[in-house]
């Protein structure tokens, strides 16, 4: 069994540095201020900037389950300064389909994402079966994937509450998608 995290991604796409940083000083504070992260930062998450480890208590509130003994077990604010797309990585994409025809056309999304990546601001994004262009987050995928310059990133703790997923949401002040990534 190797490492996973769940990310919390904003719906948003375009969030700048300034917002990112606001947002990451606010999450972070507000999970330290319950008691559900430590103070400082530690190698707990599979990152060279570190992250904040879960506390038993955050474990706890978080996911319903006790504390886990991993050595990877903790938050990280992952942020981007262009583009940033947040896959299921190693689990691949099942389906991938048009908000428009709702055919699936998951054989050529990877390369959809490619050219809506390499292109200039966040265009809407062709089908290739129907020609329609749709925002690329209307696509219906399966494992679901986030498009934004900000997600917050929960290493090794297994489904979080939906209730806590809600506490974030508000804390946040904006919808998130749930990504679930496997190493």
């Amino acid at each position: 069994m190797g490492d996973s995290h769940i990310t919390l991604v904003p719906e948003r796409f375009a969030i700048a540095p300034a917002e990112q940083a606001f947002m990451e000083t606010r999450m972070v504070g507000w999970m330290q201020k319950n008691g559900w992260i430590e103070k400082e930062k530690s190698d707990c998450v599979l990152s060279s900037e570190g992250g904040w480890r879960f506390t038993p208590s955050g474990s706890l509130h978080m996911t319903g389950e006790p504390e886990k003994r991993l050595l990877t077990y903790g938050f990280r604010v992952e942020k981007h300064a262009g583009k940033g797309v947040f896959t299921n990585l190693e689990g691949g994409l099942e389906s991938a389909c048009c908000p428009a025809c709702g055919k699936d056309v998951e054989r050529y999304f990877y390369d959809m994402v490619g050219e809506w990546y390499e292109a200039d601001g966040f265009p809407p994004v062709q089908c290739p079966l129907c020609g329609v262009a749709s925002d690329i987050r209307a696509y219906r995928l399966d494992p679901l994937w986030g498009f934004s310059q900000i997600g917050f990133e929960f290493w090794n703790t297994g489904p979080l509450r939906p209730e806590f997923v809600e506490e974030f949401t508000a804390m946040l002040g904006e919808p998130v998608r749930v990504v679930w990534a496997h190493l």
